[in-house]
């Protein structure tokens, strides 16, 4: 029997898109192999077309989080019985947990593969699979998944690579909307937000930053969601002349698309930074409180200062001044993004 690799990775964006390094691994290994990949609903948009994944699966977490709070416990078990069917009929042989938690592992469960990995185990997870890859310090982005690829006996792992492009569908309407704004030159995007505020830059450090690589003759154009509106738009005013912001104009992949079209990104450590990286583009990474690597990929920079009290992740301690992102000065994000250019335009 061929291979049959089922993915669980449900979010969050900047993971799903750094976990493409495993589909293309495993791709790459196993042309013929059928891999699936088991999302959260509410991010499935990301993987629709990716070439190399043979099947979606989506777990709409939302309405079994409703259901459960609701008491509807006969609706559960009929979802949990939906999925398991679903998961069953493509006959999965290994199932990759690539997230670690007690929720992916136990929708990994259901899949019935005989053979089921968990990657940086937590939460007893370790108790639910029949192998282990425990975490080690990450290099480079998608490092985990390249230990995960070696574990599973692929020897070019290294090689696996880190790519989610945008749809056709999603490219034309990135044209349309940066069109609609305005925006027909050459352009700098700007990923300042996250659900972190340990892992945000200060607002006025990202005007700033606009107005000293004004001279490049590149508009900023900011990216964000719904809930960046009012920030997109405070940073907008009181940037270099002709700043857009695009915050909670479009959809996800939208965005992600609009990114594939910037001659550099400057973003925290944040999903659309990540898909920055995956689409080859310059990108300049501000990262804090959290290390989820310490080097970008080639063509890319991570600005980071390393503290006594870092990686706090989710746990900070320093009163919220959030030290570690206040010594990344505008100077210094701005010689990287010159040096970063001029790097690109390099023979």
């Amino acid at each position: 029997m061929s291979q049959r690799f089922l993915i669980v990775r449900l979010g969050a964006i900047g993971d799903i898109v750094v976990t493409t390094t495993l589909l293309h691994g495993l791709r790459a290994a196993w042309p013929d192999a059928h891999i699936g990949w088991l999302v959260d609903a509410r991010l499935a948009g990301m993987l629709d077309g990716l070439n190399g994944l043979d099947r979606l699966h989506a777990w709409d977490r939302a309405a079994w989080s409703m259901a459960l709070r609701k008491g509807r416990f006969a609706e559960v078990l009929r979802r949990v019985a939906t999925l398991r069917s679903e998961l069953r009929d493509e006959r999965y042989t290994t199932v990759l947990d690539a997230q670690g938690l007690l929720k992916s592992s136990a929708l990994a469960l259901l899949s019935g593969a005989d053979r089921r990995w968990v990657l940086r185990p937590r939460e007893c997870t370790a108790l639910l699979s029949h192998h282990a890859v425990p975490h080690r310090e990450r290099v480079l982005p998608g490092d985990e998944y390249r230990d995960l690829l070696r574990a599973l006996g692929v020897p070019n792992s290294d090689a696996a690579r880190m790519e989610l492009p945008p749809t056709a569908v999603h490219d034309a309407s990135a044209q349309d909307l940066l069109l609609r704004h305005g925006v027909k030159e050459p352009f700098m995007a700007l990923c300042p937000f996250t659900t972190r505020p340990q892992k945000h830059w200060f607002d006025e450090r990202w005007s700033e930053l606009t107005r000293g690589l004004h001279h490049l003759g590149l508009r900023c154009v900011i990216l964000g969601g719904p809930a960046d509106r009012s920030r997109a738009a405070s940073i907008a005013a009181d940037a270099a002349g002709g700043t857009v912001s695009l915050a909670g104009e479009s959809r996800l992949e939208t965005s992600a698309a609009v990114l594939a079209r910037a001659r550099v990104t400057i973003g925290v450590d944040t999903g659309l930074t990540h898909w920055s990286m995956a689409h080859g583009v310059p990108t300049v990474a501000l990262m804090g409180s959290a290390l989820p690597y310490t080097r970008a990929l080639a063509g890319s920079i991570v600005l980071r200062e390393p503290m006594p009290c870092s990686p706090c992740d989710r746990r900070p301690t320093c009163s919220g001044r959030f030290d570690c992102m206040r010594a990344l000065t505008v100077a210094r994000v701005t010689d990287a993004t010159l040096k970063l250019m001029a790097d690109a335009h390099r023979p």
